[in-house]
C-alpha cells in the first residue's frame, strides 16, 4: 500500500495519533481543508499544539456525525480516522482516543466553528442547466422551519424548552425538549443555504425577514402561511427579490385592481394607522383557488396565495399555484434531513446546549455536502437533481469513504469520479400522484415522564434475596 488517502506515505511516523492530515477525501470538494484552516483561525480554535486530536478532526468528526449517523461517536471517529489505519494502530498496540477525550475535543471545539464553517460553503449550487431549480430566470427558494427532539437533560430543557399543550384543561409539557430550525432551502437541489436555530417554542414568523436577507437577489422565495407578513414582504421588495406564499383566512384584503385570470391587487400596510391614513402601503397581489378533487385535502376550500409578482401576463394565476405546491420539496428536505439519517428516540444525541448547536450544524454541512454529490451526479445525467435517491447517495458514500482513505491518493480522483456514477445509479421512479392525511397515531400511556432526575436514581445496597421480607 502506497499511501493512506491524504496522509502520505505509510511511514512509522504515520501510524502515530493524529493522523499528519486528516481529511474526509469524499467530502473534500464540499468541505475543503483550506477553508476548516481558515475558519478554525478566524475563531481562534487552531490547535497551539500537538494534540491526539487535533480541531481540523474534531471538526471532521462533527461532520460524520451526519453520515455515519448509527454508529457511536468512537466508531465514527474511526471513519474519520480511516478503519484501515485503525486495524494497524490497534496492532501495534497504540490505543485511540478514549470517549471522554472525544467528548472534551468536541467541547473544545465549541460551536461557532461549525457555524462559521456552514456560512462559508452553504452557498446555492444551482447552474443554468440544472433542471427545477429556475422559474423564468428567478432561482426557486422555500422557508419552512422543523423540529428535532433532543436528550432529556437539565441544560438542553433550559435552553431550548418543551413543546407544550393543553389536555382536560391542564398544561402538559413534552417528553423531550425541542430546538427548532427554520431553513433557507434551495428548491431544485433541496440545499440547505442558511438555518436560523432558537428555542422549540418561540414563533417562526420573525425569522422570515432574517432569512430574507440571506436570499440570493432576484430569487423567488415560497414561503407558508406562518411567514406571511407586512416586514417580509417588503425586505423581499426592498432587496429585489420576490415572494409566493399561503395567507391565513383572518387577514382582510381590499380589492384595488382585478385580473382575467381573477387574481386581484391590494395594498398591505405595516400598522392600523398606516392602514387608515394610507400611508407606507405595499401593492401585492392575491391568488384565490379551491380543488375541485373530492380525495385532495382541502377540496371545496378556499386557498390564498399572496405575490410580489404583479405582473398578471407575465405570470398567470394557475401557474402560480403550480408552482407554489414546490414549497412540499422543503418538506422532502426535512424528511431526508431528519427521518431516515436520524431515526431514533431523540434526533440529536449531545447532552449539554454548546454540543447540540455543533452536532446540527455538523448533520446540516453532511447533508449539504451529500446533496452536492446528489447535483453533480444529476448533472451528468442531465435530471432534474429530485430525481435521484438521497438516501441510496448517503449509503454509496458510506461505502466509498473508506475505500478512498485506504486508496494511494492517485486514484482518489477515479474513485471520486466512480462514486458519482454509483450515485446516478440511484434514480427514483416518477412521483405517483398521491396523497397522505396530515394525522398522527400515537399511543398514550399511564406511566410518569421520564426527566433528568430519573437518569441516575440511588442504587440498591442489597441484593434482590437480601431486601425480600416475608408478611405474616
Amino acid at each position: 500500500m502506497q499511501a493512506i488517502g491524504h496522509g502520505g506515505p505509510r511511514t512509522q511516523a504515520g501510524l502515530e495519533w493524529p493522523a499528519p492530515v486528516i481529511v474526509l477525501e469524499a467530502l473534500a470538494r464540499f468541505v475543503s481543508p483550506q477553508v476548516i484552516r481558515s475558519v478554525l483561525t478566524q475563531t481562534g480554535r487552531h490547535t497551539r499544539r500537538i494534540r491526539r486530536l487535533p480541531a481540523a478532526a474534531v471538526v471532521w468528526l462533527a461532520i460524520a456525525i451526519g453520515i455515519w449517523t448509527d454508529l457511536d461517536i468512537p466508531g465514527i471517529r474511526r471513519q474519520v480516522v480511516g478503519t484501515l489505519r485503525s486495524l494497524f494502530l490497534s496492532r501495534d498496540a497504540k490505543h485511540p482516543p478514549c470517549k471522554s477525550a472525544l467528548s472534551q475535543a468536541r467541547t473544545r471545539l465549541g460551536a461557532c466553528v461549525m457555524r462559521q464553517l456552514f456560512v462559508a460553503t452553504s452557498a446555492p449550487i444551482a447552474v443554468d442547466r440544472t433542471r427545477g431549480a429556475f422559474y423564468k430566470g428567478m432561482r426557486l427558494m422555500a422557508i419552512d422551519g422543523v423540529r428535532f427532539e433532543i436528550p432529556d437533560t437539565s441544560a438542553n430543557a433550559a435552553a431550548f424548552g418543551r413543546a407544550r399543550t393543553r389536555r382536560d384543561g391542564q398544561s402538559i409539557e413534552g417528553a423531550y425538549p425541542q430546538i427548532h430550525a427554520i431553513f433557507l432551502t434551495e428548491t431544485g437541489t433541496h440545499l440547505v443555504v442558511e438555518a436560523y436555530l432558537k428555542r422549540g417554542k418561540k414563533s417562526e414568523f420573525k425569522v422570515a425577514t432574517t432569512l430574507l436577507k440571506k436570499a440570493p437577489s432576484g430569487c423567488l422565495v415560497l414561503q407558508d402561511r406562518g411567514f406571511y407578513g407586512y416586514r417580509p414582504l417588503a425586505e423581499a421588495h426592498r432587496r429585489g427579490m420576490h415572494v409566493l406564499g399561503r395567507v391565513g383566512d383572518h387577514v382582510v384584503f381590499e380589492r384595488t385592481e382585478t385580473f382575467e385570470d381573477g387574481s386581484y391587487l391590494a395594498v398591505i400596510y405595516p400598522t392600523l394607522k398606516d392602514k387608515r391614513h394610507h400611508t407606507n402601503g405595499l401593492p401585492v397581489r392575491v391568488i384565490e383557488y379551491t380543488l375541485d378533487e373530492p380525495n385532495r385535502t382541502g377540496h371545496g376550500e378556499r386557498h390564498r396565495l399572496v405575490t410580489t409578482l404583479r405582473d398578471a401576463r407575465a405570470y398567470a394565476a394557475e401557474e402560480l399555484v403550480v408552482l407554489y405546491h414546490q414549497r412540499w420539496e422543503i418538506e422532502i428536505g426535512n424528511d431526508e434531513l431528519k427521518t431516515h439519517p436520524l431515526h431514533r428516540q431523540v434526533h440529536l444525541r449531545s447532552r449539554t446546549p454548546c454540543g447540540i448547536l455543533q452536532e446540527l450544524y455538523g448533520i446540516l454541512l453532511a447533508y449539504n455536502a451529500v446533496r452536492l454529490l446528489v447535483h453533480e451526479a444529476a448533472l451528468s445525467l442531465d435530471i432534474d437533481s429530485r430525481r435521484l435517491s438521497f438516501i441510496h447517495a448517503v449509503r454509496v458514500l458510506r461505502e466509498t469513504a473508506p475505500l478512498m482513505r485506504a486508496a494511494p491518493t492517485s486514484l482518489l480522483p477515479t474513485l471520486y469520479t466512480a462514486m458519482i456514477h454509483h450515485i446516478a445509479q440511484g434514480r427514483l421512479p416518477p412521483r405517483a400522484n398521491r396523497i397522505n392525511p396530515r394525522v398522527v397515531k400515537k399511543k398514550m400511556s399511564n406511566f410518569g415522564k421520564k426527566r433528568p432526575q430519573h437518569y441516575r436514581v440511588p442504587q440498591p445496597q442489597t441484593s434482590f434475596p437480601q431486601s425480600v421480607v416475608i408478611l405474616m
